[in-house]
């Protein structure tokens, strides 16, 4: 029988933090034995996450050891957004077979991070293995990772965050089976899950109808619904109560739907796009996001009724999946979510639990989300990305994607 168990520490002694962690997550959850480690922490536990990693190699007696840093983390319990926190899930999983992986760049001529994710995933094989990523912010481009995903032979059901931390210094750490590496990428494979179910919760509301894109250059968009970008976007943050052009482009979004053929601005439907430049002469605004003429887009912002909303929906839709209790669970959520968008803590994990049960649940808040699509893997933003795993009872209608 599969046991998983999870433990948290807001203490700041490794020693002490490891010690409380694996008392809840191995002993109280009685685990014959430890198959695989993944545990995420805060920064203040930076500087000693050498002595963590070893804390743990040593007195779970596992070398399949993965996690990482973020900018705060949560629990089943509740989320820790500020000073020593971590969270530690254990599992003995007998039929399940597990990868932890770590990788960083150790030459500029050597392979970089995206070949050695791509080289070990396809070494390990596997038939849509389960995958949890954490990849550091700062210096590795998501689109090379979703490329490399896309294309894998094993096909893996990909699910993560970006490994960050408070923003204070552009580092991040990740563990694996016997490395501490910094600025690198870590994951968890899981090769033989029965059935999972998941999904994306928006933190968004969309403001008036969805537009077309009627004119584009580069990486431009220089019209919507046949009138200058720039006009339309001085339009909505006038209405909206910015004060000046610059206030509206740092908290004024672009939403893009998943299916411009069936646009739907909820859920795992759409992703937000911050405006990354102004061009005045041509009277055009650029995102992140590819942009081609025909396409639909509607501006977005923050808002905390409509996430709490969204939360709610995706909740409900994963329960009508799969009425059992998930074996275990990991919830990436973004950074700008929790206490920073509801003005509260443990809203997220509050609905969580009352809207699905106690179940095993850990996760982190990095710095962008990652979620598998039917169209492949996506990039979010501002979202939050809940993955259930169920190892014993299988529903009726099992699912294997979001």
């Amino acid at each position: 029988m599969n046991r998983i168990g999870v433990g948290v520490s807001k203490e700041t002694d490794p020693d002490v933090a490891i010690a409380e962690v694996l008392h809840s997550a191995v002993k109280q959850a009685k685990l014959p034995k430890v198959n695989w480690v993944l545990t995420f922490f805060t920064p203040a536990h930076f500087i000693h996450a050498g002595r963590l990693h070893e804390l743990i190699r040593e007195q779970t007696n596992c070398d399949c050891i993965t996690g990482c840093s973020g900018m705060g983390v949560l629990s089943v319990l509740g989320e820790i957004s500020s000073g020593p926190g971590l969270v530690l899930m254990a599992g003995y999983t007998p039929e399940l077979r597990p990868l932890a992986i770590a990788k960083y760049q150790e030459l500029e001529h050597s392979a970089g991070v995206t070949q050695q994710f791509r080289e070990t995933l396809e070494n390990f094989g596997g038939e849509k293995p389960l995958f949890f990523f954490f990849p550091d912010v700062y210096q590795h481009q998501p689109h090379n990772f979703i490329n490399m995903f896309n294309f894998l032979k094993n096909h893996p059901s990909v699910f993560g965050a970006g490994s960050c931390n408070d923003g204070s210094q552009e580092t991040s750490i990740q563990f694996g089976p016997d490395i501490v590496t910094l600025n690198g990428a870590g994951g968890l494979a899981l090769d033989g899950v029965p059935e999972f179910s998941a999904g994306v919760t928006q933190s968004c509301a969309t403001f008036e109808e969805p537009m077309f894109i009627t004119e584009t250059k580069d990486d431009l968009i220089l019209s919507l619904d046949g009138k200058p970008a720039l006009e339309v976007f001085n339009e909505v943050a006038n209405e909206l109560g910015f004060s000046n052009l610059e206030l509206a482009a740092q908290q004024l979004l672009l939403s893009f739907p998943l299916d411009p053929e069936q646009p739907v601005f909820t859920g795992e439907g759409s992703m937000a796009r911050h405006v990354t430049r102004i061009d005045a002469a041509s009277q055009g605004i650029s995102t992140s996001q590819i942009v081609h003429e025909g396409g639909v887009v509607s501006f977005a912002y923050r808002n905390n009724a409509t996430a709490e909303q969204d939360l709610q929906a995706m909740l409900s839709r994963l329960k009508n999946k799969n009425t059992n209790t998930p074996t275990f669970g990991i919830y990436f959520n973004c950074a700008s979510r929790g206490e920073a968008l509801y003005g509260r803590q443990n809203v997220d994990t509050q609905l969580i639990r009352e809207t699905l049960g106690e179940f095993p649940l850990i996760g982190f808040f990095g710095g962008y989300e990652l979620a598998q699509m039917p169209q492949g893997v996506q990039l979010y933003t501002y979202t939050g990305v809940l993955v259930l795993v169920y190892l014993e009872n299988k529903s009726q209608n099992p699912a294997r994607t979001a």
